[in-house]
């Protein structure tokens, strides 16, 4: 009968010692949760991002010749096409944007 009952005794400590170590995982994974959630908004996204770029300057020129042949092209075709109906000439804007884009990229990379 003894023995029964320190059986018993043992289980119910492990039974609690469990318990005890479920309910600290469970906040260990509540607080983790939390940093995920925090880190995958946009805003810390675009921080870290921003941050990387600081790092490393070559990436930034590369990033500002990229923008500015795209600004380029585009002004370029709005102002030689405007705002046309026509699916040729919107084809013909396309191209001349393209064009101009290629342009201005080859002209900002040469030192």
């Amino acid at each position: 009968m003894k023995s029964y009952k320190n059986q018993n005794t043992l289980l119910d400590e492990a039974i609690a010692r469990l318990e005890v170590e479920k309910a600290m995982k469970f906040d260990e994974l509540k607080i983790q949760m939390h940093h995920t959630l925090t880190s995958m908004k946009p805003i810390n996204i675009l921080n870290g991002t921003l941050e990387d770029l600081k790092q490393f300057p070559e990436v930034k020129s590369n990033i500002l010749q990229i923008i500015t042949s795209l600004i380029g092209g585009y002004v370029s075709k709005k102002i030689v096409i405007g705002k046309s109906t026509s699916t040729v000439k919107k084809i013909m804007g396309y191209l001349f944007q393209y064009a101009v884009t290629h342009f201005i990229s080859k002209k900002v990379q040469q030192p």
